[in-house]
């Protein structure tokens, strides 16, 4: 049974890297036991098969490259990934404010030339206002973002 547990963990592992908690839930739910599950992870573990720091510290590059998230969306994206605390808060220490100010401005731009020009301007920046929030940006950049884009 172990060996099994081993097998289906590896081949989970082989579509995409998964933080120890992901893996354990994941065994878990197949239907192993505390101990077998802790041996497969140990057994990962010393193999570097896991390693949430990595993981964090890649998740935190994509969310700030590829796919812009702010502070607080980028903090609950880790926290559901099972990264620990203390590791999200220590890749969390590099987050530039300026950056983010950068991420938001650009994602302003995206997100007002898809939109039409049925909206007046206050429901664009009301609009625009939400979409920044959902994506998880500071108040503060927010509104410096739409002090760039709408006048009063």
């Amino acid at each position: 049974m172990k060996k099994d547990a081993l097998v289906l963990a590896l081949k989970k592992l082989s579509y995409r890297a998964y933080s120890e908690k992901e893996l354990d839930d994941y065994l878990a739910n197949a239907g192993f036991n505390q101990e077998q599950r802790e041996e497969v992870l140990h057994k990962l573990l010393s193999w570097g098969y896991l390693d949430d720091q990595k993981l964090a510290v890649y998740w935190f590059e994509y969310y700030t490259n590829h796919k812009p998230l702010g502070y607080v969306c980028l903090y609950k994206k880790l926290q559901e990934k099972g990264i620990p605390q203390d590791l999200i808060l220590a890749v969390l220490e590099k987050y530039d404010e300026k950056k983010e100010l950068e991420l938001g401005r650009s994602l302003a731009e995206k997100f007002i030339s898809k939109k039409t020009n049925r909206e007046s301007a206050i429901q664009m920046k009301n609009s625009l206002a939400r979409h920044l929030q959902r994506k998880g940006f500071s108040r503060t950049n927010i509104m410096k973002i739409l002090s760039d884009n709408f006048s009063g």
